[in-house]
């Protein structure tokens, strides 16, 4: 049997790292040493769909919402759909940082409220918001328009103005955008937040559009622990096989707030199971969202030649300017 780990993140990349708190990684340090170094497409859910067969059209969006919907409800949605995730938004001088609710989400009757709301102003456009039962929202087209997003994940803490949706139909949905962020300033919610000092809603994130791709090929049969997107494509599977997946997305966050450290703490989580992630399986393929696959099998353990090194010298390059690397890794 083959694991495969995903751990988005796992190499960073992390600025702000004190020599002194650096943990000891010896599992870690002496796998990425010895496995053997496989290709994927860069990004978390790049690499996932590849796992699983499933490739985007040149210039598309990944459609990860579609197959998000259809984990979150047991149908497939019908038509064209996108993330409609939660912001909260900073002024920072001339710009607007852009960060997520995920530490103070918003509850089923907040969502059920923002829903109607937005649906009654947007009657007509050809877009409407959907709640899931999950808690996460999503955001219906009538039509299948031509633009391409940025994920969440590539946002947080960021300019808005650095990733705003682009192609044909951007205009439009740069405008959608932004009296989006209009709507949600004026609910009534937001007072209430405010008043409990709650982080308020800002506007909404557009992301992963498309429809619910074709059934894929991939091999995995089981998934240990929840992750919502390799939920939906083990729904869409087709293939046989027997593969395990995991799927460790505390890194990744971690990475994404600029939380050094959380991402320590994750790491030092992750060591400690790797002895149990090894034992059992024919191969532990090690997923880090950077384009590398390191597989581990038996006898890696005897290429003795090759020297560990530590983790924080095989760190991904911190980006030098927004829109760098971690926008790529698609966490």
């Amino acid at each position: 049997m083959i694991r495969h780990l995903f751990v988005p993140g796992l190499l960073g990349p992390m600025p702000g790292l004190e020599h002194d708190d650096r943990p000891a990684l010896p599992h870690l340090e002496i796998l990425l040493a010895r496995a053997d170094r496989l290709v994927e497409p860069v990004g978390y859910a790049s690499g996932l769909f590849a796992l699983f067969g499933i490739e985007a059209p040149p210039g598309a969006d990944l459609p990860t919402a579609a197959v998000c919907f259809l984990a979150d409800t047991g149908e497939a949605p019908a038509g064209f759909l996108l993330h409609a995730d939660p912001l909260h938004l900073l002024a920072d001088r001339d710009r607007l940082l852009a960060f997520d609710l995920d530490n103070d989400p918003l509850g089923a009757d907040e969502i059920a409220r923002l829903v109607e709301a937005f649906n009654a102003h947007y009657t007509d456009t050809g877009v409407r918001l959907f709640g899931s039962p999950a808690g996460r929202i999503y955001l219906h087209c009538d039509r299948a328009p031509s633009i391409h997003t940025h994920p969440l994940s590539a946002v947080i803490g960021r300019s808005l103005d650095l990733f705003l949706p682009d192609g044909e139909d951007r205009r439009w949905w740069r405008g959608l955008l932004n009296e989006t962020q209009m709507l949600c300033h004026a609910l009534e919610l937001n007072r209430e937040r405010e008043a409990g000092g709650r982080p308020t809603l800002g506007g909404l994130w557009f992301s992963g559009a498309g429809s619910l791709p074709p059934r894929g090929q991939g091999p995995v049969a089981r998934l240990l622990g929840d992750c919502v997107l390799a939920r939906g494509l083990i729904a869409l599977r087709a293939g046989v096989g027997g593969d395990e997946l995991i799927v460790e997305h505390a890194p990744g966050r971690a990475v994404a707030h600029a939380d050094p450290g959380a991402w320590l703490r994750a790491l030092v989580i992750l060591e400690d199971r790797m002895p149990g992630l090894l034992r059992d399986c024919e191969e532990l393929h090690v997923h880090p969202g950077n384009g590398t696959v390191y597989r581990w099998r038996a006898r890696s353990a005897w290429r003795l030649w090759r020297r560990k090194r530590s983790v924080f010298g095989s760190l991904d390059a911190n980006p030098e300017v927004a829109g760098g690397p971690r926008k790529d890794k698609g966490l």
